[in-house]
């Protein structure tokens, strides 16, 4: 089993925070509980999402997505059984929304609940039944990307058995099971807490433990039995209710108190808790009193966000390079450090990021720290993807150069500007040292959040490099000429997997005529389908003449690589790739990063570099970097 997670790794340093109640917060909110909660996902997303902030804000490490009862016997009480990967995806959608909001390394843990009915033989629900149930909520939420699963609520080891082997049968994701029991101190179906204990070890899970139905105190107990199986590689998890229940008027009020909570805290960690949360009756108010004793007696492991650390900057290089320059010819500017390396034939590896999606940029800048001690040359960063609004990326570039110390590529597109606009942001970019640009047309506002919303596209990607080429020249977009010329290196993009291909060489052919001075891909999957795309364009232009670097997207399972085959307009995954990651089960990761290596062996003589898109999985890097390196050295 893979191990190498950063919630594992987390947790081998510490005890870490989940977030308290969900349903608990929709009734305070106004929903009633014969509503489907986990409907919300679709209907009033901003009501969960401020519930996960509110917990984000209260401490939460770890947020579960608001899918516990999201399979397809829970949702067919409500007659929404066909909408079970709609409800699960955009749970862990609003989850991830979250993370990037509040800027926080928060863990993401899709919520998996038990099936409402009793399994066969006391139920009417058959194992196998059961187990394809769990494999579908599951799928769903593995498509959305979280970075655990947790299964709470079970009351009967079958069930429990059955969502674990579903889970296990199709992710190496890290996995926590937690069991409800009773004061006697076992579950419905039994068995007490050593032997609950031995059998979702064995079963697969990393963390297991005890949620829902007892208070603390009730709590204490069983889990004290539970942590004998405590070690490196095993945790144990509580998530108290806030005692019991009481009605008053047509509300159920809970007991326990936020001060209550937190005594109990101390407890739990005394015994070597690793993992602790709140369940039902629980508020951000339980979990920022917890928050407080743990801040308090393992500081270490909730920190406060640290600064990148310090690095040489850009602006030493800058004098470096200019010095050289200046030997050779004062008019002359200085190039880029991308530049710079790709005239020396050095292999040049790209890490992609994405902006902040609010204007804090701490985790931004901790993760591009990441990237540049990983040994990459520079970062790319896109420009709304997906029609998604984030911060501008030239801003967010700046951050990363003044205060990280490593080179930026600008993805740029004509999309949201005017004619006039484009050459204003592209300048203003310039005087700020910002001057690698990916000329790019970008994606249609009606894929991203205001779908309503109309582009403008004076120029696609082919004129934007003719405007930057010409402002190179020292003129603008009519071609009159202005008082300095400016120094942009400028790229453009090629999509190897194109459905018209005499097409896309055709417009690969004007970005290179035009004035494009480097060339990065398409995530390629196919070694064979980018190398008929290369011979393709030396039969009618003869050889490429500007350095190409490869798209690399490592894929972690095999639900991933159906939804971007499937969904996401220019990317095609070969059926063999595809069926490999089915094949490889729970070891999708390592399989998915397998099929990258060996792709890069066989295109790496081809391409002068590669841009990664490790989609958040900045953890792949530290495997791939120093092996693209060894590949590569000269």
């Amino acid at each position: 089993m893979q191990t190498h997670y950063p919630f594992l790794e987390r947790l081998r340093n510490g005890p870490l925070l989940c977030d308290g109640g969900m349903g608990t917060e929709l009734y305070a909110r106004g929903i009633s509980y014969e509503r489907c909660f986990e409907q919300l996902n679709l209907t009033n997303p901003e009501l969960i999402k401020s519930i996960h902030l509110d917990y984000v804000a209260a401490g939460a490490q770890i947020i579960e997505t608001n899918t516990f009862g999201a399979n397809r016997y829970r949702l067919a009480e409500h007659g929404l059984d066909n909408q079970v990967v709609e409800i699960n995806r955009a749970g862990a959608k609003i989850a991830r929304e979250v993370r990037e909001l509040s800027e926080q390394p928060i863990l993401l843990a899709g919520n998996i609940g038990p099936l409402g009915s009793p399994l066969a033989p006391i139920g009417t629900i058959q194992p196998a039944d059961a187990r394809a149930a769990f494999i579908e909520q599951t799928e769903a939420l593995l498509q959305s990307g979280v970075d655990l699963i947790i299964i709470e609520t079970m009351s009967d080891l079958a069930e429990m058995r059955e969502a674990l082997m579903a889970v296990r049968s199709i992710t190496d994701l890290p996995v926590v099971a937690l069991m409800t029991f009773g004061e006697d101190g076992t579950i419905v179906s039994g068995e007490d807490a050593q032997v609950v204990a031995e059998t979702l070890r064995d079963l697969g899970a990393n963390v297991f433990g005890v949620n829902c139905a007892l208070g603390p105190a009730s709590m204490f107990d069983v889990a004290k039995r539970m942590c004998s199986y405590n070690s490196d590689d095993f945790f144990v998890a509580v998530q108290p209710n806030a005692g019991l229940p009481r009605r008053v008027g047509n509300r159920f009020i809970y007991v326990s108190t936020p001060e209550y909570f937190a005594e109990y805290t101390r407890r739990f960690l005394s015994i070597g808790i690793r993992m602790i949360g709140g369940c039902c009756g629980t508020t951000p108010r339980h979990i920022a009193a917890m928050h407080e004793v743990i801040t308090e007696l393992a500081p270490t492991i909730s920190p406060e966000m640290e600064k990148p650390s310090s690095a040489p900057t850009l602006e030493a290089f800058r004098e470096r390079i200019q010095e050289s320059a200046a030997q050779n010819a004062e008019s002359e500017p200085a190039p880029t450090q991308l530049a710079a390396l790709l005239q020396e034939r050095k292999f040049v590896i790209s890490i992609e990021m994405s902006p902040p999606r609010s204007v804090k940029f701490t985790r931004f800048l901790q993760n591009a720290t990441l990237i540049r001690d990983s040994g990459a040359d520079t970062i790319n960063i896109t420009d709304n993807a997906m029609a998604r609004v984030r911060m501008n990326n030239v801003a967010a570039a700046r951050l990363i150069q003044q205060n990280v110390g490593i080179e930026t590529i600008v993805h740029f597109t004509p999309r949201d500007r005017n004619l006039m606009a484009v050459q204003s942001d592209v300048i203003g970019a310039h005087a700020t040292e910002i001057r690698n640009i990916l000329a790019v047309t970008g994606d249609p506002p009606s894929h991203g959040d205001f779908p309503n919303s109309t582009g403008i596209w004076d120029v696609d990607s082919i004129g934007l490099i003719s405007i930057l080429s010409n402002l190179n020249k020292g003129l603008d977009g009519n071609r009159r000429k202005l008082a300095a010329a400016s120094s942009f290196f400028i790229g453009c993009a090629a999509n190897p997997a194109a459905s018209d291909l005499d097409i896309e060489i055709e417009r690969l052919h004007q970005k290179i005529e035009g004035g494009a001075q480097y060339i990065m891909t398409q995530p390629v999957f196919d070694a064979g389908t980018f190398l008929y795309y290369i011979n393709k364009y030396k039969d009618q232009y003869g050889e490429i003449p500007i350095p190409i670097l490869i798209g690399l997207q490592p894929l972690h399972s095999y639900q991933q690589a159906e939804k971007f085959h499937n969904e996401v307009p220019g990317i095609v995954i070969p059926e063999e790739i595809r069926q490999r990651l089915q094949q490889a089960g729970e070891g999708g990761g390592a399989v998915g990063l397998e099929i990258i290596k060996e792709l890069f062996d066989k295109l790496k003589a081809e391409v002068q570099g590669t841009y990664i898109m490790p989609l958040d999985r900045f953890e792949l890097i530290e495997d791939l970097i120093p092996y693209i390196r060894q590949r590569t050295a000269q």
